[in-house]
């Protein structure tokens, strides 16, 4: 997010000590996503707080990418994506991924 908002704002801004200031740059969407990240422990919103931290990651590293000519690995962020869904719907009694 620094990086992002660094690009946003010329890297004349300072987001703070451990993102203090990122809701002042932030755009609103982008503020309540990483609110969001935040989960309250139940195995439920911890696992929707992993997915939509990979959403915001996906948002701000695709504009950065952009911003600095750089390609976004699209391919890599599908199979992680991927991967998450798989090991998100196996049984607790798993005893291994695949």
């Amino acid at each position: 997010m620094d990086w992002w908002i660094g690009i946003e704002y010329d890297f004349q801004v300072s987001t703070g000590k451990m993102g203090k200031y990122f809701k002042k740059f932030l755009p609103e969407s982008y503020w309540e996503m990483y609110q969001a990240t935040y989960s309250d422990g139940s195995y439920e919103n911890i696992w929707d707080s992993v997915f939509i931290t990979c959403e915001l990651f996906r948002a701000l590293a695709r504009d950065v990418a952009k911003s600095l000519s750089y390609t976004y690995p699209a391919d890599d962020d599908k199979n992680m994506m991927e991967y998450l869904h798989y090991v998100r719907k196996l049984p607790a009694d798993a005893k291994g991924i695949y």
